[in-house]
């Protein structure tokens, strides 16, 4: 066995999908372009930009931070799952079960899951850690010494102020991040850039990074490291994989770095 036939999985179905379904006028190329960044966008304008943060609280009498809460399962969970399958259920005439198998649901990838992801993971880490002791930090202070790029005291993206969401928004905020986010950008966005060929991955995943506005310091100097996200779902061709990497990145990823940069300095 190659390391290429370890690593890469094969499924016509979703290059048959990718062929048939992706954005073939400029407008709607443009607009599936777009689309990687709007709930971002809509995130920050409703979390980050004061003003319109203390007209909503004002407004809705919902307590802050749950109201912040709400925006998140509302941009991770809501729109990220229903967004595609509205879309492709009205206006591409897709049945259910044709969905789940254009988003990569229909099959669980068990070698993929069990054997490259952790393999793919170790690695991924060891290769992020130079990036991480010396570019990220450099990368933190020159975007945050941008004024509107800074996250606002009161956010909940904030030091560890999301914690003080209710643990049952806290878990629909953990799904909408590692399952809503990988239907989103990997399951369907992906195939609808199809267009740009080879470097769809490339774009999809850098546009992934970008989009987490509301915490720009945090995320948008891992726009290179983000880039595994569309690698990995270019080689296995299947979400379940990626919700498990997705959820490695997020909780277990930042403990080993933290841990291991501590015992440098």
């Amino acid at each position: 066995m190659t390391l290429q036939s370890f690593l890469v999985r094969s499924d016509p179905r979703q290059d048959q999908f990718t062929a048939a379904h992706q954005a073939r006028t400029a407008s709607r190329q443009v607009l599936y372009l777009a689309l990687h960044l709007l709930p971002g966008a809509l995130a920050y304008f409703f979390i980050n930009v004061s003003a319109i943060h203390g007209f909503m609280v004002r407004v809705t009498h919902i307590p802050d931070p749950l109201l912040q809460g709400l925006y998140m399962v509302g941009v991770t969970l809501v729109w990220h799952l229903f967004f595609p399958l509205i879309v492709l259920n009205w206006a591409e005439k897709l049945s259910f079960r044709q969905i789940v198998s254009f988003l990569g649901l229909d099959h669980f990838d068990f070698k993929g899951f069990f054997l490259v992801v952790p393999l793919f993971f170790l690695v991924y880490t060891l290769l992020s850690l130079p990036f991480m002791r010396f570019a990220y930090p450099v990368l933190v202070d020159w975007i945050n010494s941008v004024p509107w790029l800074r996250v606002p005291s009161y956010s909940i993206f904030q030091g560890t102020r999301i914690y003080l969401l209710p643990g049952w928004m806290l878990l629909l905020f953990a799904v909408g991040n590692f399952v809503g986010e990988e239907v989103y950008f990997r399951g369907y966005l992906l195939k609808k850039i199809g267009f740009l060929g080879s470097w769809a991955w490339v774009v999809n995943s850098m546009l992934f990074a970008l989009y987490h506005m509301w915490q720009p310091a945090m995320t948008w100097p891992l726009i290179i490291l983000s880039l595994a996200f569309g690698l990995l779902m270019r080689w296995r061709k299947n979400l379940y994989p990626l919700i498990f990497f997705h959820f490695l990145a997020n909780i277990a990823w930042g403990a080993i770095i933290g841990a291991v940069l501590a015992r440098w300095h």
